[in-house]
């Protein structure tokens, strides 16, 4: 479900900014790891570089994420997908139609589901009580990965996507 109500999209990144503290930095200075650390992580967590993926490993990130988010995430808890500036959802891992970008009649636009891989904007997955997340660096080529299930998920499978370790 897409987040239009402006109460809702303030107090869900207030959360972000709070929680995660993150502090987004815009200024690209010609090197990735130029650009200061984003987030303050107050629990263990794992930086995967994605610098060197190839177009078949971002289509396969694309299927098997979701899988993962469906895999440890109970049935009655949702996931933020969040795009920094843009887009905000709260979604059912589950239901593989709340993944989708939305037509808003009202306004004329489409509101873009966030990509896995972080296409020029910081991308966000976190779960709604903020036990894991999936956090997008775009100018870093990074995915940070915290909460124990999902960094457990992941190392199965990192390779396969062509990520490394950081």
């Amino acid at each position: 479900m897409l987040i239009t109500n402006e109460n809702q999209y303030t107090a869900v990144w207030n959360k972000v900014y709070e929680k995660l503290k993150f502090h987004p930095d815009s200024s690209y200075r010609g090197h990735s790891l130029n650009v200061k650390l984003p987030f303050k992580i107050n629990k263990p967590y794992i930086i995967y570089n994605i610098e060197d993926i190839t177009d078949a490993q971002v289509d396969l990130s694309s299927k098997v994420i979701p899988e993962i988010f469906a895999k440890i995430t109970p049935e009655s808890k949702k996931i933020y997908a969040l795009d920094w500036q843009h887009s905000t959802f709260l979604y059912d891992p589950h239901n593989i139609e709340e993944q989708k970008d939305v037509f808003m009649e009202n306004g004329g636009y489409y509101a873009y589901f966030p990509s896995y891989i972080p296409d020029g904007d910081y991308s966000f997955f976190i779960s709604e009580d903020f036990s894991f997340g999936y956090l997008g660096h775009p100018w870093r080529n990074e995915i940070w990965i915290f909460g124990e299930e999902l960094i457990k998920e992941t190392e199965k499978i990192y390779k396969t996507l062509g990520w490394k370790k950081l």
